[in-house]
């Protein structure tokens, strides 16, 4: 081994002495998350490391699975083999049309809905406009769209969120609390609505006529959007990135990584911690998403890429906690505006990652919707293979008019793009 020299430090593979200052900084470990302690716990749980990876990348295989759906007596495999194949045609997704919407900023969310047979579609931006293409469907089929600007909420603010429950539409902005309530019957008829002390609106949920806010410090409930408004508040301690309710309930997701749950029968609101053991060694993370799935499980999405699901009828306050579902692939450190949503059965989960990809998972099984391979003739056009240029900001799966199936929404800059889930692109 040659001598340490004063200022030097020996290369062994070029074989000579260079400056200290020119040495390579070595790269820092990988911080823990939710998502990596789990692996660590799945290897050392296998009984082998190929039973590890042959979990983890297994594919579906139309074929066996149809033949398996169609020959079969057990009424739940079938409904497995039936989930298999559907998981199949959307990884296979390749039919897609693209629009550049004419909006003032970067398009920030994505809403569409369907009220007494006609569809609204809602886009906001980051200069606080809120867009929507009221064109009635048979024209929309044709390939023509109409978006006009509807309201300025804040010129210097961004839409941060477009909640719709029935015919009422909510539209929220970060900054001065200024929050836009539509009945999409009447469409003439939208009132502003200015919430004194309240700032940052990040995220809303309404359900009939009740109404969540996910604020600076702080959730606001409000019982009856149309006959009051006078909110009742809901303190946190950290910022509200994430809003859920469900009957009397209300979920919160923070920024300092907590989940609290709010009994609204409680006179005084008091909240429980959830899940709140979830981090062990790791770091806490914020809580960018958080969605109930059957009633049953809690999908949380981080500001660090972990994106897990926990049974809501067993967790405990001491005990470590683990998740029942671990969506493994999603990227993110620092953006939090990526889209991400569920299908109206809750049975696929897609979400856009900070490398300009969207990535898709079956809710059931955690296992990932594979894209085509590079040389397929449909790479450039899947959802699953495409790399955009910008980041996704919005997603959505929505019900299409008559028989067109489901559509995956994203929207990225001034671009909205629509994948037809399950259809391809003609050849030739």
């Amino acid at each position: 081994m040659p001598r340490d020299l004063p200022g030097l430090y020996w290369d062994e593979e070029r074989n000579r002495y260079f400056p200290l200052s020119s040495r390579p900084k070595q790269q820092a470990p990988q911080p823990d998350t939710i998502t990596s302690l789990h692996r660590k716990d799945e290897k050392s749980a296998a009984t082998s490391t190929s039973e590890v990876e042959t979990h983890r990348r297994r594919s579906f295989i139309p074929l066996h699975a149809n033949g398996s759906r169609l020959s079969t007596r057990c009424f739940t495999q079938a409904l497995r083999d039936s989930h298999d194949v559907l998981c199949y045609h959307y990884a296979s997704t390749s039919r897609v049309s693209r629009v550049k919407i004419p909006t003032l900023g970067r398009i920030q969310v994505f809403r569409s809905t369907q009220v007494n047979g006609r569809t609204w579609r809602f886009i906001g931006d980051e200069h606080g406009w809120l867009y929507s293409d009221n064109l009635i469907d048979h024209e929309r089929r044709q390939g023509q769209h109409f978006w006009s600007a509807d309201v300025n909420l804040q010129h210097s603010s961004a839409i941060s969120s477009i909640s719709v429950s029935g015919s009422r539409c909510v539209i929220t902005c970060v900054g001065p609390a200024r929050i836009a309530v539509q009945d999409l019957l009447s469409p003439e008829r939208m009132f502003l609505l200015n919430l004194h002390g309240v700032s940052d609106i990040r995220a809303s949920d309404i359900q009939d006529r009740t109404l969540v806010l996910g604020s600076s410090k702080k959730a606001v409930y409000i019982p009856d959007i149309d006959t009051t408004n006078s909110p009742q508040y809901l303190h946190t301690r950290s910022d509200v990135f994430s809003v859920a309710q469900q009957n009397h309930l209300v979920y919160t997701g923070a920024r300092n990584g907590t989940v609290e749950r709010f009994d609204m029968r409680m006179a005084r609101h008091k909240s429980q911690k959830l899940f709140d053991t979830r981090f062990g060694s790791a770091a806490r993370s914020s809580v960018l998403h958080l969605s109930l799935i059957r009633d049953v499980e809690m999908l949380l999405s981080h500001l660090n890429g972990d994106l897990v699901t926990f049974d809501m009828r067993f967790f405990s306050t001491t005990l470590p906690t683990t998740p029942v579902k671990v969506f493994e692939g999603h990227v993110n450190t620092q953006n939090a505006n990526l889209g991400i949503t569920l299908d109206e059965e809750q049975d696929f989960l897609f979400a856009a990652g900070g490398d300009h990809r969207i990535r898709g998972w079956s809710l059931r099984t955690a296992q990932p919707l594979l894209g085509p391979n590079a040389d397929s003739p449909h790479y450039a056009t899947n959802p699953f293979s495409v790399k955009f240029s910008h980041l996704v900001s919005a997603l959505q799966v929505a019900k299409e008019p008559g028989e067109a199936g489901l559509s995956l929404w994203a929207a990225s800059e001034q671009d909205l793009y629509q994948f037809h889930l399950g259809q391809r692109m003609r050849e030739g």
